[in-house]
């Protein structure tokens, strides 16, 4: 089994995609799968985010119990 010299890809995942022998119907399908990759990770990233916004937002109200002095 040989290695895969990182080197020359310079570990950039479209790098390794254009150095692996393979043919352009291959390498296109390869391409749109990262691409599909990276957008649902995107979307991910991005819903987590919301979310922990979302909670800070929530947790940080002042309640009603304590909005109320005697």
């Amino acid at each position: 089994m040989s290695r895969y010299n990182e080197r020359p890809a310079n570990t950039d995942l479209y790098a390794r995609i254009k150095l692996a022998p393979m043919t352009a119907i291959q390498r296109e399908v390869a391409l749109n799968a990262l691409r599909d990759a990276e957008a649902i990770s995107d979307g991910i990233v991005w819903v987590i985010t919301r979310v922990k916004a979302a909670v800070k937002y929530l947790l940080g109200r002042p309640t009603l119990k304590h909005s109320f002095k005697h």
